[in-house]
């Protein structure tokens, strides 16, 4: 009876979701002389269970900085297997909300925050060092933006591909990608617009890099859980309130489009 019990506690825990273990960590950033700063960045590390190595993920917040939808993804991301990373851009460097101000902590800056995550995940025993993503959202989809072009050299830290939801793209500055990249965008954005990002893929060198879906009837933010809110937001040159709206069809879409991205990448499915 002993043994059965034993058996059928074995095979209940096995049929449960694994449970991501998070830790706090920190480390410095990248410097780039007359780019950015020396600092420590703040972050949490997230992890499936297993020993691994398991390929990694590096979680880019927006102009809000860290929040729930942050943790959420990084839980999912280790429900799928990877490892998540969410560095802390704006809190490290004692800054908040920057939706109306940034520059403040721009996407150059961030870029580097990234290379430092990189270099950080490098140490540890439980990620594949050279198989690492990045997924950003609105100021973190803009620092990828930056980070995916040639001159960053993103690649030479193992980072072969990202996802950029509703990021703010421009052209020609950002024609040169040199990793592959994922665009998310809703057609009705005013903030970040569609239009920049298909100036982009239209003014691509290497076009095949770039993959991007534009959802029709869609805002800023589409994957909020929210109705429609206004922020005040700088962008374009001018600092003007912006539509926020939830859209849980493209959520779900933008999900499976963001798995099946990093799967094929990271995974080779």
């Amino acid at each position: 009876m002993k043994s059965l019990l034993a058996l059928m506690t074995v095979a209940i825990l096995a049929s449960l979701p694994s449970l991501a273990v998070a830790e706090s960590v920190r480390f410095p950033t990248a410097v780039l002389p007359g780019i950015s700063e020396p600092a420590t960045i703040s972050a949490t590390v997230y992890r499936p269970n297993g020993n691994g190595p398991f390929p990694a993920i590096i979680v880019l917040h927006d102009c809000g900085g860290i929040s729930q939808k942050d943790t959420n993804w990084a839980e999912r991301l280790t429900k799928w297997g990877y490892v998540a990373i969410v560095p802390d851009s704006f809190g490290s460097r004692k800054q908040g909300n920057l939706c109306a101000d940034v520059e403040k902590v721009g996407a150059r800056t961030r870029v580097q925050d990234v290379i430092g995550t990189a270099e950080y995940l490098a140490t540890l025993p439980y990620v594949q060092k050279a198989n690492l993503g990045v997924l950003g959202f609105s100021h973190g989809g803009w620092t990828i933006l930056k980070g995916v072009q040639q001159d960053a050299y993103w690649s030479a830290y193992g980072i072969k591909g990202s996802v950029a939801y509703y990021p703010y793209c421009t052209a020609p500055n950002d024609n040169n990608v040199a990793i592959p990249l994922r665009i998310l965008i809703g057609e009705k954005d005013d903030w970040t617009t569609a239009e920049r990002c298909r100036a982009v893929q239209a003014g691509a060198k290497t076009p095949s890099l770039i993959q991007a879906t534009y959802y029709p009837d869609t805002y800023h933010s589409f994957d909020c859980s929210c109705r429609t809110t206004w922020v005040v937001g700088t962008g374009g040159g001018k600092t003007t309130s912006r539509r926020i709206e939830g859209n849980a069809a493209a959520t779900r879409d933008v999900e499976a489009q963001t798995k099946a991205f990093f799967d094929r990448l990271l995974m080779g499915r």
